[in-house]
């Protein structure tokens, strides 16, 4: 697959005692269009390779970009990454799902996927799109053309991914590059 980057983040910081200093969690990999019915579409979060790292307090949120607000949201207190530093919110049937969402429950089309500081029930379905505690976030398309609604998510500047940008959307993801970086 051809690694497309994503928005640009710090991975881990130290303190000035040289401390190490709890990692920042950040979206690694997204696929929202899958071939056929879409039953193996996921969101994998990085802690960069720290491993073991508790998710508490935060939550991922799916934003629908016809009406710029939330359809979904996951409440990650009590989860932690893998020993490798990911975490996967997927389909039943990717490897290494950690929670589980139905087919066809990411959507495709011009879409967000969001990491806040928060928990789920501050996001029920048909909240608006905002950067308030926002972590990192994906917007992305399937040949689509840009949401300026979603576009407040970015960084300046950043653009909408679009997963089928070789053409290839159903066997392709939008991942960081390289694998847990912050480009």
């Amino acid at each position: 697959l051809r690694a497309l980057a994503l928005l640009s983040a710090t991975i881990c910081v130290f303190t000035a005692t040289g401390a190490f200093a709890q990692p920042s969690i950040l979206i690694n990999e997204i696929d929202a269009d899958t071939p056929g019915t879409d039953s193996a579409e996921f969101v994998e979060l990085t802690d960069g390779g720290v491993g073991n790292t508790a998710l508490d307090g935060l939550v991922l949120v799916f934003y629908n970009g016809a009406n710029d607000q939330s359809y979904a949201a996951f409440d990650l207190d009590g989860t932690v990454t893998s020993g490798d530093g990911y975490y996967v919110l997927g389909n039943s049937g990717v490897p290494g799902v950690g929670t589980v969402f139905g087919g066809n429950g990411l959507q495709n089309g011009q879409d967000a996927v969001a990491l806040y500081a928060g928990d789920a029930a501050d996001f029920p379905n048909g909240t608006p799109v905002t950067t308030d505690n926002l972590i990192d976030a994906v917007v992305y398309g399937t040949d689509d053309s840009d949401d300026p609604g979603l576009a407040i998510l970015l960084a300046d500047g950043a653009p909408q991914l679009d997963e089928d940008v070789n053409a290839n959307k159903d066997n392709e993801s939008l991942q960081r590059s390289p694998d847990s970086s912050g480009a």
